[in-house]
């Protein structure tokens, strides 16, 4: 296509960046951007149409003419006068030499470029040039090998590729605690160091009681737990231990579980929580929602001998054991094992659905034929307990049989016709019920 179209450079105006690399006396390579202020009109001086226009910028190498440079602008022109940041569009950086002359070529809206090319030579130059012949000064920066370097000063690396210790000492952080060099963080207790990329992580591990009391920490989350513990081993996943007058432990939450504990171990008598307190209650759990439980067990174990629940006292022995089906086995050396009251009054304190049994205050006697009256020992017997007795069976079925006797530990039972011996033996059965 003919090119019609003329342009004038207003001005070239540099930004480079030296490469890295650069030596006293090497030739100095420089990448970056230069800005290009231009000025197009039509062959007979009138400037282009306002608007947008493609502006294609190539650099050669002065005399070779080799293409080091490319890249494809869109422009907008105001009476002809534009302007474009060249070095930002091609597909690689532009990289010039200090020691080569480059000049500019100009294609816009894909007619041919324009000629003759534009000299670039001393605008790329400018930058690179001073430091490429001694490295003295940089852009009116001075370059300072020793600690002697002022303020405005390009600093160079010595001959081990470091900064002199002079130049920065009390400048930025060179040590930790007077330790300077390759530093390793380590910790002790319940401290863990971890690192990912840059970054250096702290976490407690649990293993020791390192931590500084009273400990306070307040999360604000949309979801998940604000506090997790998990355990690898064997042993609890966690333990609050209280031997002062306080709580070992204190939950509470507006809604949901306070306190969600799982634990998937099967070492025998690892518990999932392990509460101990030497003075107060261990637990101390109050709730004032409606229809749901203060304290919700449950044990998912289809085994025969799961547990719900189970009770020791100060020497180990278990005094409460609740299964898992709800059988329930109190052992208590106490004089009363259950003591129930009810404030109700016409109520009854204990109420027993499908049957009773007992063992112990219950038990079965015979009255020898021959005989008027047996004598029962048993422990639960006392002066005022009441004693309830049903015949069996026997040779004579017609026989009444009361009793006549009783104190602690024994109780005599009689035939009421008491005349003559009895013709045959009688069984009974007896119930002692103590008030």
């Amino acid at each position: 296509m003919k090119n019609n179209l003329y342009f004038r450079i207003l001005a070239v105006m540099v930004t480079l960046v030296l490469a890295a690399g650069v030596s006293r006396g090497q030739a100095a390579m420089a990448s970056g951007e230069f800005s290009l202020q231009g000025h197009l009109t039509t062959s007979n001086g009138t400037p282009i149409s306002d608007g947008a226009h493609t502006l294609i910028a190539n650099v050669y190498a002065k005399g070779s003419g080799q293409l080091v440079y490319t890249e494809t602008d869109n422009i907008t022109t105001t009476g002809g006068i534009f302007s474009s940041m060249i070095g930002a569009n091609g597909v690689t950086k532009m990289a010039v030499d200090a020691s080569g002359q480059y000049v500019l070529g100009v294609a816009i809206d894909n007619e041919a470029e324009m000629t003759p090319r534009i000299d670039l030579a001393s605008s790329l130059k400018s930058l690179t040039a001073d430091v490429a012949a001694n490295a003295n000064a940089v852009g009116g920066f001075g370059v300072s090998t020793n600690d002697n370097a002022k303020a405005n000063t390009l600093l160079v690396l010595n001959n081990q590729g470091k900064i002199d210790a002079g130049l920065i000492d009390s400048g930025i952080v060179t040590g930790i605690n007077g330790i300077k060099g390759s530093v390793n963080l380590m910790a002790t207790g319940d401290l863990a160091v971890s690192t990912y990329g840059n970054t250096v992580g702290l976490s407690f591990t649990g293993t020791s009681g390192s931590l500084n009391y009273p400990y306070t920490h307040s999360v604000s989350i949309s979801s998940g737990s604000a506090f997790t513990l998990t355990n690898t081993m064997s042993a609890s996943t966690a333990s609050f231990i209280n031997i002062g007058a306080g709580m070992a432990l204190s939950a509470q939450a507006a809604s949901g579980s306070a306190i969600s504990a799982a634990s998937s171990g099967t070492a025998n008598g690892a518990a999932t929580i392990d509460i101990q307190n030497s003075g107060g209650a261990a637990l101390n759990a109050v709730s004032t929602v409606a229809g749901d439980a203060v304290v919700k067990l449950q044990n998912k174990s289809s085994a025969a001998n799961a547990k719900l629940l189970t009770a020791f006292d100060e020497g180990g022995s278990t005094v409460l054991d609740i299964a898992s089906g709800g059988k329930t086995t109190i052992n208590s050396a106490s004089a009363d094992a259950l003591d129930v009251t009810s404030t109700a009054a016409g109520e009854a304190a204990v109420k027993v659905t499908g049957g009773l049994k007992l063992i112990g205050p219950a038990g079965v006697g015979v009255v020898q034929m021959g005989q008027l009256q047996t004598t029962i020992n048993n422990a639960f017997c006392k002066p005022n307990s009441i004693i309830l007795i049903t015949v069996n069976g026997g040779g004579i079925n017609a026989v009444p049989l009361q009793v006549i006797g009783q104190n602690n530990g024994a109780f005599v039972v009689a035939a009421f016709n008491g005349a003559a011996a009895l013709a045959g033996n009688v069984t009974f059965s007896y119930l002692i019920i103590n008030q």
